[in-house]
C-alpha cells in the first residue's frame, strides 16, 4: 500500500522528535508504551504500536532512553545525561 509525501514525512522524523521533545522535559517519570501513543496522538502524530516499539528500541540502544520492566509492563524513561567536568585544570 502506497502512502503520499505528507503521510510519509509524519511518520517517523517528526514521531522521534515529538516523542524526545515530551520525554525531556519530564525525565523524572517513566512512561508505558500506551501512554506514549497517547501523547504522540495528542501532538498530531499517528504511530503504530509496532513502529513506536522499535523506535523506544532505537532510542535505548542509542542511550537516549532507559527501559524497565515492572509489574509485566515496560515502562520508558528519558536518560538524563550529566555534564562532563575535567577533574584537572590544563595549564
Amino acid at each position: 500500500m502506497s502512502i503520499n509525501d505528507a503521510s510519509f514525512r509524519k511518520n517517523n522524523p517528526e514521531a522521534v522528535a515529538s516523542l524526545m521533545e515530551f520525554l525531556h522535559p519530564n525525565f523524572h517519570i517513566a512512561y508505558t508504551l500506551d501512554d506514549l501513543r497517547e501523547v504522540l496522538a495528542a501532538r498530531g502524530v499517528k504511530v503504530s504500536a509496532d513502529v513506536l516499539e522499535s523506535l523506544l528500541g532505537s532510542l535505548e540502544y542509542g542511550g537516549r532512553i532507559i527501559s524497565k520492566t515492572a509489574d509485566g509492563v515496560t515502562h520508558y524513561q528519558y536518560r538524563k545525561i550529566r555534564g562532563f567536568m575535567p577533574t584537572k585544570k590544563f595549564k
